[in-house]
């Protein structure tokens, strides 16, 4: 549940930064791609500059100790010298779902925050997916609103094209 409130908080703060941007008038001009392929290649393109930005931060975000935790029970449990008892296997077992919520909790404040700085970065930057879309001269939503629907549709794209950039760097996987 925190996580959620961080990562949905991390977005709010993104918007807020978003609107007084806007507000100051300090935002750039739009940002107008000639078609709408231009447009989601700059969506790609945003997307895998937010991730690598983020990428030497990722340490510490939440998840980290729980991982920690579990490799020192399975050092303690496999140092036995008549192997792992029952209760080791069960301290390993917690130990284990322990980590797996907080690689879920880690994958959602990552999401937020990679959400909170595309927004800021979409706002001040000029590029706003709904009016690149739907035109020059379209006023449907405020520009910071649509900073926002950027930045959340940029930062749902980061963990994806991080996984691919991680598989890329570390090769194809072995047999």
């Amino acid at each position: 549940m925190g996580a959620v409130v961080a990562g949905f908080g991390l977005i709010g703060v993104g918007a807020v930064a978003g609107w007084l941007i806007w507000r100051s008038g300090a935002s750039a001009a739009k940002i107008q791609p000639e078609d709408t392929t231009g447009v989601f290649l700059t969506l790609l393109v945003f997307a895998a500059a937010v991730e690598r930005i983020l990428e030497p931060f990722s340490r510490w975000l939440p998840g980290r100790a729980a991982e920690a935790a579990l490799s020192q029970t399975m050092t303690d449990a496999n140092s036995r010298i008549d192997g792992p008892t029952e209760a080791d296997r069960a301290a390993i077992a917690v130990a284990t779902a322990k980590v797996a919520r907080a690689k879920a909790n880690r994958t959602i404040v990552a999401w937020g925050l990679a959400s909170g700085l595309a927004t800021v970065a979409s706002s001040a930057g000029g590029f706003y997916v709904l009016h690149a879309v739907a035109g020059a001269d379209w006023n449907g939503v405020a520009v910071w609103v649509d900073a926002v629907v950027t930045g959340v549709m940029v930062g749902s794209g980061t963990k994806p094209l991080h996984d691919l950039i991680t598989r890329a760097q570390n090769g194809p996987p072995s047999p």
